[in-house]
């Protein structure tokens, strides 16, 4: 399979996850207000759904970890349902260091209300003022304790100044590619994305349905698993940027 980057095939050749353990995380998080009502997004989870079938695709065996969704998982792939935040920390963190390849396209939510309320709060004729904390961020956590053997991508949803932000996001959270994608698209069957990589921009998808765009991530993902190199359609200005890797990280071969 090759990637279309711009009408041209750009990347070629066959790749192959078989032997590869991917972890994938979709959909959204929810964040209880009290028993009845949260904090959400339109997240369906259909990325995390094709990118799983992709992956299987090419051989690779497959964990998705999925907030609510009502989508059923590809047949043969593990589905490790999750509601929060910190649900998702904890089962992402559970399978990580098994992981060759991991996906994080879920939509986590960055705030949490500071205290759920048991059963339902009832109106009143007065405003109310909720209180929000950090939820935990997993691809952080997860690039924080990775190591060279494994590939990991990023998804930046962003509604300006997509591709810098996501630079940022891509040296922070230690990942190999950085999807880019908006929220004109967000819960939509197509979507237009950019996919980074810390020397620059090496693939660009015009609306593409869900399943074409997991092909193309998925493309490149097994090729970084293959050890291949991915040359840039297009460098970053300036020093190239390379993923920071945590101090305590060694690196290690493909098993």
């Amino acid at each position: 399979m090759a990637v279309k980057v711009k009408g041209t095939m750009k990347v070629k050749g066959p790749v192959d996850l078989r032997g590869a353990i991917t972890l994938i995380t979709a959909g959204p998080t929810w964040e209880y207000i009290d028993d009845v009502r949260f904090l959400g997004n339109p997240s369906t989870g259909l990325m995390g759904m094709e990118l799983a079938r992709a992956a299987q695709r090419l051989g690779a065996s497959v964990t998705v970890v999925c907030g609510p969704t009502h989508l059923q998982p590809p047949p043969g792939v593990a589905f490790v349902p999750v509601v929060s935040a910190q649900e998702m920390l904890e089962a992402v963190s559970e399978r990580f260091d098994r992981a060759h390849v991991f996906i994080a396209s879920a939509a986590v939510s960055d705030y949490r209300p500071a205290e759920r309320v048991r059963g339902k709060i009832k109106k009143s004729d007065h405003d109310m003022t909720l209180k929000l904390v950090r939820n935990p961020d997993v691809l952080r956590s997860m690039g924080q304790r990775r190591r060279d053997d494994q590939v990991m991508v990023g998804f930046s949803l962003e509604a300006a100044n997509e591709v810098e932000y996501a630079k940022g996001k891509m040296t922070d959270k230690h990942c190999d590619l950085m999807v880019v994608n908006t929220p004109l698209h967000f819960g939509d069957t197509k979507e237009f994305v950019r996919i980074l990589s810390p020397a620059g921009l090496v693939a660009e998808l015009p609306p593409s349905t869900k399943a074409q765009v997991a092909d193309a991530i998925v493309d490149l993902a097994a090729r970084l698993y293959m050890g291949q190199k991915i040359p840039p359609l297009q460098k970053f200005e300036g020093k190239t940027s390379t993923r920071k890797r945590p101090a305590a990280e060694e690196g290690g071969a493909k098993t």
